[in-house]
């Protein structure tokens, strides 16, 4: 008989299943290839039994790690993609895989099978369950077996942070963004910095303790975050923050923001997760100087509508406005913007410089060749003090 277990909330999980990997796409070009790009993938549990949004069986897990690497993927190590953040090269396809929460199963179901394939991965750890285990049936991996990934001399497994007790809420409210109530009293800002502190210490040091050597990632509980949490966060000594955002890593984007595509759900079958990794490689190169003004603006899901003298009035994403073709400025939400090139009619259709993209928008504006379509960034580029 099948359990049907209820396991750490995954507030992004049923956009990202719907939006970024089950997504019916209208022409699957096959086995578009990638440089300079990592495809960061995110499980949590591994099962014959259990079932849930984040619960794989073995068999699939296995399935689609060979189906990856049919389709030449290469799969790489945590060190690996540190010195790619840092600026180094990763081989074509590159595949970073991840394991939230520490989990038992992924010491007895998935280890064998990374083992077997000789495929690297990191693994996320919610140090306090090392201690004190939380009841139920859901095990998670006790020291002896996280010492055992993390000195694995058969394949390389990362054993990385997902905090020590944060991996909770109250009354909702995940606790690493929380000011939280304690004895009626709410937390003030400084006791917040010192409690985060805290405990990434805590979480850093038990890893130590238990065979990681370089404790310097960190995979914020139930993908949340902010600005000030990260800050703390590399005040403490990490690195390297990963989300659940559904996109691909590139080495300019926030080190303290890597998205990583779900793998790990039992709706994800191989052909569905290569499908998801190619739907979310960056054209390397621009798709041209001018790129037509309609096409991008439906991409991003906006309207469009052209009058006779060729005046294109647009809204999307809250902003309205109006261009002109053979005009260097664009009027946006009332206020007259000047374009670094003038827009132009080709085809009949009115054409935006690509490099006008970023400032009409205020948004990062990519290509994806999957399906010859514009996209909005989510995950932000490093700042200049990150580089």
């Amino acid at each position: 008989m099948q359990k049907v277990l209820k396991l750490a909330p995954f507030f992004l999980l049923p956009l990202l299943v719907i939006a970024g990997t089950l997504y019916m796409v209208r022409t699957y070009t096959p086995n578009v290839s990638y440089k300079d790009q990592v495809a960061v993938l995110l499980y949590h549990h591994i099962s014959d039994m259990d079932t849930s949004s984040v619960t794989i069986t073995p068999a699939l897990f296995r399935e689609q790690l060979t189906y990856l690497r049919e389709r030449n993927y290469q799969f790489i190590t945590m060190q690996q993609f540190k010195e790619f953040m840092a600026g180094g090269e990763v081989p074509d396809k590159a595949v970073l895989v991840t394991f939230d929460d520490g989990y038992e199963s992924l010491y007895e179901k998935g280890y064998p099978i990374l083992k077997e394939l000789q495929i690297p991965a990191v693994n996320f750890v919610i140090t306090e369950t090392l201690d004190n285990p939380p009841a139920g049936s859901l095990k998670f991996m006790n020291q002896e077996e996280l010492q055992a990934l993390a000195s694995s001399k058969e394949v390389n497994i990362d054993c990385q942070c997902h905090s020590d007790g944060m991996h909770n809420k109250q009354d909702g409210n995940p606790l690493l963004i929380t000011n939280l109530v304690i004895d009626g009293q709410p937390e003030t800002d400084t006791q917040y910095d010192e409690r985060v502190l805290r405990d990434a210490k805590l979480c850093s040091d038990k890893l130590r303790s238990n065979g990681s050597s370089e404790p310097d990632a960190y995979a914020y509980p139930y993908g949340f975050y902010n600005k000030h949490a990260s800050s703390l966060l590399q005040k403490a000594g990490f690195r390297y923050g990963f989300t659940v955002v559904s996109e691909i890593t590139t080495k300019e984007d926030d080190p303290m923001q890597i998205a990583r595509i779900t793998g790990g759900s039992p709706w994800v079958k191989p052909k569905s997760l290569d499908r998801a990794i190619q739907r979310s490689v960056i054209d390397g190169k621009k798709p041209a100087d001018y790129v037509s003004f309609r096409k991008i603006v439906e991409d991003l899901d906006g309207t469009v509508d052209v009058a006779k003298d060729r005046t294109v009035s647009f809204h999307v994403r809250g902003k309205h406005g109006k261009i002109k073709p053979d005009t260097s400025t664009i009027e946006l939400s009332g206020a007259e913007i000047p374009l670094k090139h003038p827009a132009k009619i080709k085809s009949r259709k009115v054409q935006i410089h690509y490099e006008d993209l970023q400032q009409i928008f205020g948004i990062d504006v990519v290509h994806i060749p999957f399906g010859d379509e514009f996209k909005a960034r989510v995950t932000p580029k490093r700042s200049q003090t990150d580089s």
